[in-house]
């Protein structure tokens, strides 16, 4: 199957994925798409590179890797949805797969985002893994099934309250309203309430406001930005360079006097920059 050149090179990471996926869905329609390639489909976040399509087998024997598709063989008989274009693994089973046998931070930011969609829960999430007849990944399923939240609002935002738990840093309070001294209320990302902290996941959407010119929004951002600064005894922002290098964020969070209450967890958060 073939791509117009022009069309491919405009495309960003996970679309490019996702046209591929689409492509293997249409020259493997016996194929039933599961793990990254089924969330893909879902319009679930992925994180990092996406080198292979993945598919089930229909035999232990043929879960292996053939050109760039894993074939992948489950011991639980798998629920099977049929779109127009595609046979995938329903949205909790994708995530629950994702928890199993992917990095915690990877699961959590599907996990996340299926919630957000509603028609979800965590508990939902954790009665599907418990009751497979496998426990491969089961034990491994279950941080990233309960500590899920459909609060932040953005992978960005899920990798940041994952990050500054294993930093060893205090919990914040996620999506509050914070007065400003203008008089007006402040939805923010992270608040530390009793070290009085505010901070902000800053991705691009901030700047992207719907029916305003790029120049307006990040007027408008600096101008809630300037109102919160004098309304916290401390402020701060970060972006995806920080998170994919945790000892930015660390050196950040610091710098503002958020509170570290237990020691970093720095193996989970090696392993999650390499991803990254």
């Amino acid at each position: 199957m073939y791509v117009p050149s022009h069309d491919w090179e405009q495309l960003p990471p996970w679309d490019r994925y996702l046209v591929r996926v689409h492509a293997f869905a249409l020259k493997a329609p016996y194929a039933v798409l599961t793990h990254e390639s089924a969330a893909a489909l879902w319009g679930l976040p992925l994180l990092g590179a996406q080198p292979h399509i993945h598919a089930i087998a229909p035999r232990s024997g043929d879960a292996r890797l053939v050109g760039d598709v894993q074939w992948h063989h489950l011991k639980d008989e798998p629920d099977v949805v049929t779109t127009p274009g595609a046979a995938l693994t329903p949205p909790v089973d994708t995530v629950v797969n994702l928890a199993r046998s992917r990095h915690p931070a990877v699961a959590r930011v599907a996990a996340d985002a299926l919630l957000r969609l509603g028609d979800c829960s965590s508990d939902l999430l954790l009665d599907a893994n418990e009751s497979r007849q496998s426990k491969r990944g089961r034990a491994a399923a279950r941080w990233p099934l309960t500590t899920t939240t459909p609060l932040p609002e953005s992978p960005l935002e899920t990798l940041s309250i994952v990050e500054i738990e294993w930093l060893g840093f205090e919990a914040p309070e996620l999506q509050v309203s914070v007065g400003g001294m203008d008089g007006n209320e402040y939805r923010v990302d992270c608040f530390w309430r009793r070290a009085d902290i505010i901070g902000e996941a800053d991705g691009r959407s901030k700047y992207t406001l719907d029916g305003q010119l790029p120049e307006r929004a990040v007027w408008l951002e600096k101008r809630r930005e300037d109102v919160l600064r004098r309304s916290a005894s401390g402020f701060t922002r970060w972006i995806w360079e920080d998170v994919g290098r945790p000892t930015r964020l660390q050196a950040i969070l610091r710098a503002v006097g958020v509170p570290e209450v237990r020691v970093p967890r720095w193996e989970p958060l090696r392993t999650l920059a390499a991803i990254l």
